[in-house]
C-alpha cells in the first residue's frame, strides 16, 4: 500500500512539473490571444466549445459584447480568460500531450502556422507560454487589412467601384427577366 502512495506521489510531482499550463502560462495566454478584438471566441469556436457557451461566457463578462467601439482591452482579454478557463476545465481528465495537441491543431486551423509552431517547441521543452508568441495572432482585425503604403481613400474608391460593378449586374440581370 506504501509502495501505492510513492507512485500516486511521482504522478502528481509529474504534473505540477509541467509549466506549459501552469497558471502564469494560461495567464499569458488569454491574455496574448484576448488584446486582439475576436480571437477569443475564434479560439473557443476551434476548441470546440459550443456557440451558445461561447455567447453566455462573453456577455458574463462583458454585457455589451466586444466588438462595440467603448468595448475595453481589459474586457476582451477578460472574454478570452473566461473561455480559456472553461475549456481548460472542460478538458480537465485530458492528458497535457491531448490538451496541447487539440491547441496546436486550433492554431494551424486558423492558419497561424507560426504560433502553433511555437507551441509545439514550448511544449516538448517544457517551457510556459509568453506573451511574445501571439504578436502576430490577429484575426481581430475588423475591416479589410490597409498596408501603410496604401492610403484609406484609395481603399474606399475600390470598394465603391465593386458596388457599382454589382449595381449594374443587378440591373442587367433584372432587364433580361423582362
Amino acid at each position: 500500500m506504501f509502495e501505492n502512495d510513492v507512485h500516486e506521489g511521482e504522478e502528481k510531482a509529474a504534473q505540477e512539473k509541467l509549466t506549459f499550463f501552469c497558471d502564469m502560462s494560461m495567464q499569458e495566454f488569454s491574455f496574448g490571444v484576448g488584446a486582439i478584438g475576436v480571437n477569443g471566441l475564434c479560439l473557443g469556436m476551434m476548441l470546440n466549445i459550443p456557440t451558445l457557451t461561447l455567447h453566455n461566457l462573453m456577455y458574463k463578462v462583458a454585457p455589451k459584447g466586444i466588438l462595440q467601439p467603448d468595448t475595453t482591452d481589459q474586457e476582451r482579454v477578460l472574454v478570452a480568460r473566461v473561455i480559456i478557463d472553461h475549456w481548460y476545465k472542460s478538458t480537465a481528465d485530458w492528458t497535457p500531450k491531448r490538451r496541447f495537441q487539440k491547441l496546436y491543431d486550433a492554431f494551424k486551423m486558423l492558419k497561424e502556422k507560426s504560433i502553433a509552431e511555437e507551441l509545439k517547441k514550448r511544449f516538448e521543452a517544457d517551457e510556459p507560454m509568453t506573451l511574445e508568441m501571439f504578436y502576430t495572432f490577429d484575426l481581430g482585425r475588423l475591416g479589410p487589412y490597409v498596408p501603410p503604403s496604401v492610403g484609406m481613400d484609395e481603399v474606399e474608391e475600390a470598394q465603391e467601384g465593386e458596388e457599382e460593378e454589382e449595381g449594374e449586374e443587378e440591373e442587367e440581370g433584372g432587364e433580361e427577366e423582362d
